[in-house]
């Protein structure tokens, strides 16, 4: 019952417009219980009197006020027109209802949607390292409908279900007790089945939306990976692997829907034996002049509308099975440990002028196998430090700590004499810009992507900050210059040219604070040199923590801190530390060669 009510909880804002589709829903149950009436007053009424008088039809006389004016209109006439408005009438508030249940499911998705994603958004890298984007992805477009299922197909369902029930009973048993009783007669067996069913349906739609999540992730990650693909010539394996998944699907999915076509028919059955009975036993009624032909026929008219229901209400426990299934994933999502909270008292970092301090730091993604081990030392403001050593030492974790992607396990760091676990980690990131080794360009154009850097920035404010990043000639000479769109991830860009875009992105920003993580490892001799000329600029302006192998773009920085086995073996200007002998010799030495 708890997945119900946090279902339920999204809909709360809407509980005035569920009100109002609770009227309409009423008046339409009204209007359908009326449909079989006129056929009665026809069987019952119209058909015996012709015969009894030799008319084909008798005519009522309608006249206005005072007389002056009449029209004649035959009975049967006025039993079809009563026929047709009833119908029409019935349709129209249906309509209108379904439009309003409709908008209000709608409207809850969205509303669904937009938290999952922005709970998405907000969760640490700690909690997407581990898992398949193409699955998260499904979540938030797919198995978020189940809330829309919940009220369209549940709520609404349930509610015009038993309501037209006790109202088509209470008509049945004034009509003939007995009868009334008898159509109810299939209900255990019904229940039986919806209750028999059920378990399957939820466990199957559970597998189905697992095997169509792997289905999209595979794709997602094939097509998202296609260079590398056709560098390998691996097409025929990724399809291969994805007709695997596929077929995985394509077997929950025959297993699902074999589940639900069995079900129905199993219902079907039920059904027919309740109206195969009360047809019997109303038959024998009439012959024995307790019913008329016409309360045979408006009987039967209200044993399908009882039976509709009871047999939606049937289908309504299987679609909430499969709904509760794709919510379960849902809040899988929702429920998931922030593990890089912000403090409850957390307060926005004030201006800083970029000072570190890092107090016996230490970091395990994993229990019992440390990354860093006891790490301490400071970084002056406006100074530039680089982190080298070995693959695995942890100089990339390091730098994550800073922005807090993620926490240190024990320690602390400090911006200004201030821990940064005490700010919000918003006000915190914007104190910070970062260049990566491979820029991610989002699939907008060249000045969208430069201004991610700083929201709401002018255009002089776009073309300073390229200027500075020296992007500005090489734009300008793009077919639509600024507003060249730069494709997904920055296809239509080379490599060179992305990174520029990058560094312009972190001159708008201007953060005290500047992380390059291997910025130019990516990049031919001649580019690099450009760019780290560039680079240049860019950290004359902050504090800047510079992650590379490549040593002699850092040789010269302020002061080099030298990493193994995530601890700080070696520490000083490069020239010192070439003095020394040690590691970072030895490195630079392999290098040179």
């Amino acid at each position: 019952m708890n997945l119900y009510r946090r279902v339920a909880a999204f809909y709360r804002p809407y509980l005035g417009t569920i009100s109002f589709s609770l009227v309409l829903l009423l008046i339409t149950i009204g209007f359908n219980l009326l449909k079989p009436w006129p056929i009665k007053w026809v069987i019952d009424t119209i058909i015996p009197r012709a015969i009894q008088t030799g008319e084909p039809f008798y005519e009522e006389m309608l006249s206005g006020k005072g007389g002056h004016y009449y029209f004649s209109i035959s009975t049967l006439s006025v039993a079809c027109l009563a026929l047709v408005g009833i119908t029409l009438l019935a349709g129209a508030f249906s309509l209108w209802n379904n439009y309003v249940l409709i908008k209000i499911g709608l409207k809850t998705l969205l509303r669904l949607r937009t938290q999952l994603y922005a709970y998405l958004q907000h969760l640490p890298l700690h909690f997407h390292d581990r898992r398949r984007s193409g699955d998260s992805t499904f979540r938030v477009a797919y198995d978020s409908q189940a809330v829309q299922t919940f009220f369209n197909r549940g709520f609404a369902t349930i509610f015009g279900s038993v309501i037209t029930l006790v109202a088509t009973f209470v008509v049945m048993y004034r009509m003939d007790a007995s009868l009334a009783f008898l159509s109810f007669a299939v209900a255990p067996f019904l229940w039986g089945t919806i209750i028999y069913y059920s378990k399957r349906v939820r466990e199957q739609t559970t597998t189905l939306q697992q095997e169509e999540s792997d289905v999209l992730a595979r794709a997602s990650e094939g097509l998202t990976s296609i260079r590398i693909v056709h560098a390998f010539g691996r097409q025929e394996f990724e399809v291969n692997e994805f007709e695997r998944e596929a077929k995985q699907s394509l077997t929950a999915n025959l297993q699902l829907t074999m589940t639900n076509s069995v079900s129905s028919l199993v219902v079907g059955v039920i059904m027919a034996l309740g109206t195969a009975s009360i047809l019997y036993v109303g038959t024998q009624h009439v012959i024995s002049g307790k019913l008329t032909v016409g309360d045979l026929w408006i009987f039967l008219s209200y044993l399908a509308m009882l039976y509709q229901p009871l047999e939606q209400l049937s289908y309504t426990a299987w679609a909430l099975e499969g709904a509760a299934a794709g919510m379960q994933r849902v809040f899988e999502i929702l429920d998931a440990e922030d593990t890089v909270p912000d403090a409850p008292h957390a307060k926005k970092l004030p201006a800083v002028t970029g000072a570190l301090h890092f107090e016996k730091i230490e970091f395990a993604y994993e229990v019992n196998e440390p990354i860093l081990r006891g790490l301490t030392f400071d970084i002056a403001a406006g100074q530039t430090v680089a982190f080298v050593g070995g693959t695995g030492a942890g100089k990339t974790t390091l730098l994550s700590l800073v922005p807090r992607f993620y926490d240190p396990t024990v320690g602390s760091v400090h911006i200004d004499d201030i821990d940064i676990r005490t700010v919000t980690k918003a006000s915190l990131r914007e104190h910070i810009s970062v260049v990566l080794q491979d820029t991610l360009l989002l699939n907008g154009t060249v000045r969208e992507n430069i201004a991610y850097g700083k929201l709401g920035a002018t255009k002089a404010e776009i073309e300073a900050a390229a200027i500075d990043a020296q992007a500005h000639d090489f734009i300008t000479k793009l077919p639509k210059g600024y507003d060249t769109p730069v494709g997904e991830r920055g296809v239509r860009l080379s490599g060179g040219q992305k990174q520029r875009i990058g560094i312009a992105r972190a001159f708008l920003k201007g953060a005290p604070i500047l992380l390059l993580d291997e910025p130019t490892s990516a990049l031919d001799l001649e580019t690099e040199a450009e760019i780290m000329e560039t680079l240049k600029n860019l950290m004359r302006r902050q504090t800047t923590l510079i992650v590379t192998h490549r040593l002699s773009t850092i040789h010269h920085v302020d002061k080099i801190f030298v990493l193994e086995q995530g601890r700080i073996v070696e520490s000083g200007t490069g020239p010192e530390l070439l003095t020394r002998g040690g590691i970072y010799a030895r490195l630079w030495n392999a290098g040179q060669g």
